[in-house]
Order: C-alpha cells, then sequence, then structure tokens
C-alpha cells in the first residue's frame, strides 16, 4: 500500500520550474538524511512553475525500513488547493453541544507520486504551513486534464502490479472448491485484506469525482454491468430481506463461549477503567487502545466461530487460520494491559483477575485451534 510519510515530514521542498520534471528534498523526523525527489510529469496548475516550502509543526518519528531516499519515478496529483471538510472546534466550556458536527472546507497539501523503489508515496496534510513562489511558467488547462489521466494511468499501473504480486497468473482469487488447510487460508486471507486496502485507497483518492465507480471498478480488474432496476426486483429484494433477516428487537451476537468469555472481559475492562475515569481522548491512551484490542479481538472471534456457533460445517482450515488472528489481537491486548499496569503497578492491582482470565481465554483458543487441526 501506499507510503503516508505526512506525519513524519519535518520540512521540505518541491520544485517544478522545469515543465516536466518534478525535483525536491524532503526531511523525516529522524531519517539522517533527507530523501531527494527526481520525477518525471508536472504539479497541478496552482504549482506548476513553482517552488513549494512546507514545514509541519509536530512531525513525529517514524518506520522508515525499505523506504529509498532516492526517489525517481513519476509524479501522481500534486496539488495545494485540494479542498477537504475539516471539522471545527467548539468551545468546551459551552454548557450546549451542538446538534451535528460542524466542518468548513480547508486546503489540503496533496503530494503524490509514484516511486520505481517504494511505489505510491503520499504526503496529505492541513496540518502544515507552505508557501509558494511566483511561477515561472504557467500549465494549461488541457495539459492540466492530460496530466491528471497521467496521474490516473500510474495509480492504475500501481495497483496492478500490486494485484499481480497478490495473486500470479497460475493462481485463482478464489478458495479452491476443495478444502484448504490452515496455510492456505492465511493466504488467502492475506491476500483479501490487501485487496481490502487496495480498494480503500482507491476510494480515499477518488471519492469525490464523479466518475468514482468507474474508476476504480477499472483499477480493481472489475467489470460494471448495466443493470435495470425494476419494482419486481425491489419485491424480490424485500422477500429476502425478510427471510434473512433476524428480530430486529434484539441484537444478535454469535453463541460461543470464547466469544462470550472475551466479550465478558472486555466489558469487564471498560467498567473498571471508566469507573476509574482512565480513558482519555488522547488516541495515544493506553487505557484506550486497551479497550479497542478487546474489541478487535472479540471481532475476530466472531469471524471466526460464528458459523460454527450456528452449527454450519466449516473447514478446520479456515477455523485454525482465523482463530489464528483472534489469537495475534488476544495477544495485544495482554501486552497493552501490561504496559498500562506498568504505570502504577500498585494502583492497578484490579486487573489481576482480568489478566489470568485473559491467559485462560488463550489456552482455551489454543486447544479449539489444536482440535481443529486433528480433524
Amino acid at each position: 500500500m501506499a507510503w503516508r510519510i505526512d506525519k513524519h515530514v519535518v520540512r521540505g521542498l518541491i520544485q517544478n520550474i522545469v515543465p516536466g520534471r518534478v525535483v525536491g528534498t524532503v526531511w523525516l523526523k529522524g531519517l539522517n538524511q533527507p530523501i531527494e525527489l527526481n520525477l518525471k510529469g508536472n504539479c497541478y496548475r496552482d504549482l506548476a512553475g513553482t517552488r513549494l516550502e512546507f514545514k509541519n509543526p509536530h512531525p513525529i518519528e517514524g518506520d522508515y525500513t525499505g523506504f529509498d531516499v532516492f526517489q525517481e519515478g513519476n509524479v501522481g496529483d500534486m496539488t495545494a488547493s485540494k479542498k477537504v471538510k475539516t471539522l471545527l472546534d467548539f468551545d468546551e466550556e459551552s454548557e450546549e453541544l451542538p446538534e451535528s458536527p460542524a466542518f468548513k472546507l480547508a486546503n489540503c497539501l496533496y503530494l503524490e507520486w509514484f516511486s520505481e523503489s517504494n511505489g505510491r508515496v503520499l504526503i496529505e496534510t492541513t496540518d502544515f504551513s507552505w508557501k509558494v513562489s511566483l511561477p515561472k511558467w504557467t500549465l494549461s488547462e488541457d495539459d492540466e486534464r492530460d496530466q491528471q489521466e497521467a496521474n490516473k494511468q500510474a495509480m492504475f499501473n500501481f495497483m496492478d502490479e500490486l494485484s499481480r504480486a497478490l495473486t500470479p497468473a497460475e493462481q485463482s482469487e478464489e478458495p479452491a472448491e476443495e478444502d484448504m488447510d490452515e496455510f492456505q487460508w492465511e493466504a488467502y486471507l492475506q491476500k483479501t485484506d490487501a485487496r481490502s486496502d487496495m480498494l480503500l485507497e482507491l476510494f480515499e483518492k477518488y471519492e469525490n469525482d464523479p466518475d468514482c465507480e468507474e474508476i476504480i471498478a477499472k483499477a480493481m480488474g472489475w467489470e460494471i454491468e448495466s443493470m435495470e432496476v425494476t419494482e419486481e426486483f425491489f419485491e424480490e429484494w424485500d422477500i429476502d430481506q425478510n427471510q434473512d433477516s433476524k428480530d430486529p428487537d434484539s441484537e444478535y451476537l454469535p453463541n460461543h463461549p470464547l466469544i462470550s468469555r472475551m466479550m465478558d472481559i472486555t466489558s469487564q475492562l471498560y467498567y473498571e477503567a471508566e469507573s476509574r475515569k482512565l480513558f482519555t481522548e488522547d488516541t495515544n491512551n493506553p487505557w484506550n487502545q486497551l479497550i479497542w484490542h478487546g474489541q478487535m479481538t472479540v471481532s475476530k472471534l466472531i469471524a471466526a466461530l460464528e458459523e460454527v456457533a450456528e452449527g454450519i460445517e466449516t473447514e478446520p482450515g479456515f477455523v485454525v487460520a482465523t482463530l489464528k488472528r483472534a489469537l495475534h489481537l488476544l495477544h495485544l491486548t495482554i501486552a497493552t494491559m501490561e504496559a498500562c499496569v506498568s504505570i502504577d503497578p500498585d494502583e492497578h492491582r484490579w486487573t489481576n483477575d482480568i489478566r489470568k482470565e485473559l491467559f485462560t481465554l488463550r489456552e482455551s483458543i489454543i486447544d479449539t485451534m489444536q482440535s481443529y487441526r486433528q480433524q
């Protein structure tokens, strides 16, 4: 997927002084040398022919493993005037909360390129300060449209390369007709995750484009079939929905002991932490992250065991592969709780019993995986 580096940028300089060529230097926090850009193509009209300087007021250090400091390739969309919605701050001291979130339109700095070594790289932010010089030359509207089409094709090529890497020509994107083992299911699920990420990335980029559906379909290699929607279609849809729907007055949850136990643990953690006012609005607060990891563990257990709970015959390999994912989230939950407790061990002795329950659940998941491996 894309390298999103805006949080790590300290400052940068990008120039499109020479038509058809974009060069620049970007400093990243924690990297001992700046990255250098040497790209083919032009920026959008607001930056074409100019020198752009930008600065991040609050950079954070990142992991740059595998990131090449010499970025050569093609420009993507490069503009300092992309319109995005940003949430308005409301007066926290005011007794009245707004009925609905208030937004304002803001200019977003959007710098995208496709490098030969790292694929798609993106800086997208409204938080930077920046200044733009007077242009040395002007890009015409026709040339800008041509550049936008070239950028779109570069995105298609990037997605095509990702797709080929995920699914070699001799392999199918669909699960095999015969039962697969846990390792085959793991590989299949990883590909599914990656394609979901690809779809999300395309939607984020083109969601405001009037041809969004066609662009995404082309990039994903889908065929769009025209369909005439008739009253008969809606009647059949209503029948299907009525047949498949659960009781609307009750929230459906799969009845499996592993799911129920993790839900109880997460609920207890939330109640105890909330009563002690341990949650904050800071997403980096470990107590906030603890509940998030607990909830994600529940969702992974549901994905693994929902059909089992309903008595549907499920491939053992699928159950084992999906339980591995749940186990990974459970390990994150345990590790996050250890981090929370380490802040003040004496103050958080109340977590001891919950910790034991988490480890007991871990053993139960491992036992369940082993039983399915033997089938």
